[in-house]
């Protein structure tokens, strides 16, 4: 999701199906012969309501389409809005909530009303929370806890009333996006219209109000939704919640089985044949979740054989395989494009009972307490280009993940061929992932390729733009082509190449839509970088890069390493490098080419530039270690990186050059390390490992 509102309205241009030039249309449902009119009134049920309008009383019509959906018996909705359960589910502290709201404290502070006491939705719209209306199901949670009408009932008919009268359809980019629309339709609105549908503070004219606006929402999911993505999830949610829980309107069915339909289908268009999203981002990769939930709700109300929804479940397999497949040590997944630490226990254990046979997932589910760890160790999604090199699946295994992938459909970094590391459990070598949406130097960094373990040219970042690989527009989806995977019980080896372009030196704008942004200012291709990865099992991985400058003049290259620590100690004159945490695993890192290198280590600097950064919802001190060359035609590095147990001493005690294309490094257990490396990009980076 996009939780600011500048990125909503860019995306949803690019991506939601409307061009700049066009508007999207909503059929409004202004007046009571409008909603009136959006109702099969010939249903056995509604034969009161069709007497009044037909009678031309509206105001009888709607006291008896509120009586009718108040004693309507059949299931529509994931609970009986008649069993009111006083011990509901976070009930207390949702009552407490409701309270700020009416003492308009806490969130809910006095600059957030207006002057009329009505809250101000409008100067609140850049708040994601409030138009994804979350906080709407928590006030039904409140008013059933509390069995009171004050606050929680009163002040949820107030915030239904502002809302229509101050953000009628298409007023506000932020609360008619259509992902923000569909969030709200599937959870916030339709809860809060299930706990509160006895009140009576929600009178008949307010019902009419919430199904008049419920009506226009759902018309414009209907209408204007994305062709795919994370966007589509929740905008098909909202769509088919509507059409499950109003039933009685002329377009429920529709509503229904498009939603069915374009979830079936988007599990093809939307995820890759290795499990992948087409985000390529583990966090946005969840989202299948609202395809789930739709067929939930449909076993739920009995619909679970209608519209071909049946067919979710089996293609859903695939996307939580995924979690294993990615899955580090710490049972998170790599931090990819825009993204927190996901937990893979977690989204397995909603996979287990769903998948009974899928003994790997109730392992992980269980921390294996059940079923059996996967056959295999190290793996490749090799539609996504990503890989998996792993010592085991031991919680305090080594772990390297390749990302040597194409951008990805949105929420992408420019950080093509970039590694992380678990070293024995820990993550030491890390990607900064994005959690901070602003428009700040932090959050650009995240985004960028000065943030990752990758190669800068002269100083220029990598550029490619978003939507076009993977796309829709390009099915049936292919492997990635320009990439190598081999992988037995002692090593792996991984190669992928960058040849895309290099956008402007220095800091700029990494956001490809970003309105008057420069991402696409400056761009060349200066280089071409190749990167070979070995892991020699179970605890040395080597890293060969290859720079091959592509228009004959002499470039500088910057490879860098960004370490989750600031107790980093330079040796051997300053060109390895090792992180010295106490009572936890680290990391060493010894270039094997030495010539002609600048190695730099740098902590939580913001001049001239940011550099040694680890970025979660706040900046954290982090280290950057850079290793620099400059040259014409053809310039090497070769990286070793050797995980440390806590409390081990760092292992590489010598490195030497024998001859002209072998590096030995001598380790301090024994062990010494037979280097041969890639003398140019068609060649193969090759190794040895020996007892002492």
């Amino acid at each position: 999701m996009t939780p600011i509102v500048p990125l909503i309205a860019a995306c949803l241009l690019v991506a939601g199906g409307m061009s700049a030039g066009a508007q999207p249309q909503v059929e409004r449902v202004e007046t009571d012969a409008q909603l009136f009119a959006a109702f099969d009134l010939e249903l056995p049920g509604l034969t009161e309501v069709k007497q009044a309008v037909e009678a031309g009383d509206f105001t009888r019509a709607k006291q008896e389409l509120a009586t009718y959906f108040r004693t309507r018996e059949d299931k529509h909705w994931w609970f009986d809005p008649h069993q009111v359960d006083r011990n509901v589910a976070y009930g207390a502290k949702c009552l407490a909530m409701a309270q700020q709201i009416a003492d308009r404290t806490g969130g809910f502070d006095e600059s957030r009303w207006l002057p009329n006491g009505e809250l101000d939705w409008l100067g609140n719209a850049s708040h994601a929370n409030w138009g994804r209306m979350y906080f709407w199901e928590s006030l039904g949670r409140a008013y059933w806890h509390s069995g009171e009408e004050h606050p929680a009932a009163t002040m949820w008919v107030k915030l239904l009333r502002s809302w229509v009268k101050q953000c009628p359809p298409l007023s506000d980019p932020g609360y008619w996006a259509t992902m923000t629309v569909g969030i709200h339709m599937r959870t916030g609105w339709p809860h809060a219209f299930n706990y509160f549908l006895l009140s009576p503070t929600f009178t008949a004219d307010d019902m009419a109000l919430f199904l008049k606006s419920t009506i226009e929402q759902t018309r414009h999911l209907r209408a204007n939704h994305s062709q795919t993505s994370n966007w589509l999830t929740f905008e098909m949610a909202g769509l088919y919640a509507s059409g499950v829980l109003y039933p009685e309107l002329k377009e429920a069915a529709d509503w229904r089985r498009h939603a069915a339909q374009i979830a079936v289908s988007d599990m093809d268009r939307g995820y890759l044949p290795d499990g992948s999203s087409i985000e390529l981002c583990p966090g946005y990769h969840q989202f299948f979740s609202n395809y789930l939930r739709m067929y939930d709700l449909a076993k739920t109300v009995g619909r679970e054989n209608e519209d071909g929804i049946g067919e979710l479940l089996a293609k859903c397999e695939g996307p939580y395989a995924y979690y294993v497949k990615l899955m580090a040590p710490d049972r998170t997944l790599p931090a990819y494009n825009d993204n927190a630490p996901v937990d893979a226990v977690k989204q397995l254990q909603a996979a287990r009972d769903r998948f009974p046979e899928r003994e790997d997932f109730r392992w992980i589910a269980s921390d294996g307490a059940e079923g059996r760890a996967p056959e295999y160790t190290s793996c490749i999604l090799p539609h996504a280009g990503a890989g998996a090199m792993r010592s085991g699946w031991e919680r305090d295994a080594n772990y390297l993940s390749f990302d040597f992938g194409p951008v990805g459909y949105r929420h992408a970094h420019q950080d093509k061929l970039n590694v992380v590391v678990w070293a024995y459990g820990r993550q030491i070598l890390f990607d900064p992932g994005r959690r901070d949406y602003s428009d700040t130097p932090h959050g650009n960094y995240c985004t960028d390729t000065f943030s990752h373990n990758t190669v800068l040219v002269d100083n220029r970042p990598q550029r490619r733009p978003w939507y076009q690989n993977p796309s829709p527009t390009k099915m049936p989806y292919q492997p990635v082509s320009d990439v190598e995977w081999e992988s037995d019980a002692s090593r792996d080896f991984a190669a992928g190449v960058y040849e895309g372009p290099y956008g402007l030196p220095g800091a700029s704008d990494s956001y490809p839509y970003k309105k008057g942004g420069n991402f696409k200012q400056g761009w060349g291709r200066p280089a071409t970088h190749f990167r070979q990865v070995l892991f020699l099992k179970p605890d040395l991985f080597i890293v060969a890069d290859t720079l091959e400058s592509m228009d004959g003049a002499a470039h500088e290259y910057d490879v860098r390493w960004h370490l989750d620590s600031t107790a980093v100690r330079l040796q051997d004159d300053g060109r390895w490098a090792v992180t010295e945490d106490p009572d936890v695993a680290n990391l060493q890192v010894v270039p094997l080419l030495s010539d002609g290198l600048t190695v730099r280590s740098t902590s939580a600097q913001t001049e001239p530039e940011l550099m040694g950064w680890k970025v979660l919802k706040n900046p954290v001190p982090a280290t950057t270690v850079q290793h620099m060359k400059s040259g014409a035609g053809t310039v090497r590095f070769v990286t070793l990186l050797v995980p440390l147990k806590s409390g081990q001493a760092p292992l590489v005690s010598a490195v030497e050059s024998v001859g002209d294309d072998t590096v030995v490094a001598r380790l301090a257990d024994g062990r010494t390390v037979t280097v041969r490396p890639p003398d140019g990009p068609t060649s193969k980076l090759s190794a040895t490992v020996s007892s002492g």
